[in-house]
């Protein structure tokens, strides 16, 4: 059977190809049109939601951690312990409270100071709390021994500080790690919570034990050496 041959288009030759309507073509313009413009405002939220977000990272990573020092003079136990402290990188006193001897025969002293590092710090928060309770009077010393502890926690030896001593490290879920240390030698308490972590741009990290230890009883050291 003849058949007629046929273009490319599939049409007999000297057949055009049919056009669209006009409103065909248009309505596929606008649907087009449409796409291009869902598309580049999808590109330009994800550029802005990205930014937004990266700059509140960013300045929750860059505020500081650390306090400025305060203006008052500083007791003689804490401005002892200021070489310590620097050395440990909380340099600022930012905070000192001193309670004096009653007038009882044999009382104590107490003197606390916090340090914390510079304000231009942001990465490493630490405050170091450092107590020093000095008994005085002619039964300084046996007071001190009948004093217990004050929280809970077993007395063992600590070679390196005192025969009469306990510590201990406590974690949160948020990355903090604190370190408690409680010692007496004679007639002089110490109690030391050394609070730190090491802040993330997306997860903040904890100190490890041994940094916490040593540097707990770094301060401890110190205080006793303070309240010579």
């Amino acid at each position: 059977m003849y058949q007629q041959p046929q273009g490319p288009s599939g049409l007999p030759p000297g057949f055009a190809s049919p056009s669209l309507p006009p409103w065909v073509a248009e309505k596929a313009k606008k649907k087009r049109r449409v796409v291009l413009i869902l598309v580049i405002v999808a590109v330009l939220a994800l550029l802005v939601g990205g930014g937004v977000t990266g700059g509140i990272f960013a300045s929750k990573y860059y505020k500081s951690t650390g306090a400025a020092p305060m203006s008052a003079p500083a007791p003689p136990e804490c401005e002892a312990l200021r070489p310590t402290m620097e050395r440990l990188g909380v340099p600022n006193l930012a905070e000192v409270q001193v309670s004096p001897p009653s007038a009882a025969a044999t009382s104590s002293k107490l003197t606390s100071c916090t340090w914390r590092p510079t304000p231009a710090e942001h990465v490493r928060y630490r405050s170091l709390y450092v107590s020093i309770n000095a008994f005085i009077g002619p039964e300084a010393e046996r007071q001190a021994n009948d004093y217990n502890p004050p929280t809970t926690g077993e007395v063992v030896p600590l070679p390196e500080i005192s025969d009469r001593a306990w510590f201990r490290i406590e974690r949160s879920g948020n990355a903090y790690s604190r370190a408690e240390l409680w010692a007496q030698r004679g007639k002089v308490q110490v109690q030391v919570m050394y609070s730190a972590k090491d802040k993330g741009f997306f997860t903040d990290e904890r100190v490890p034990a041994d940094v916490l230890s040593s540097e707990a009883k770094s301060a401890a050291m110190a205080a006793f050496d303070s309240a010579r």
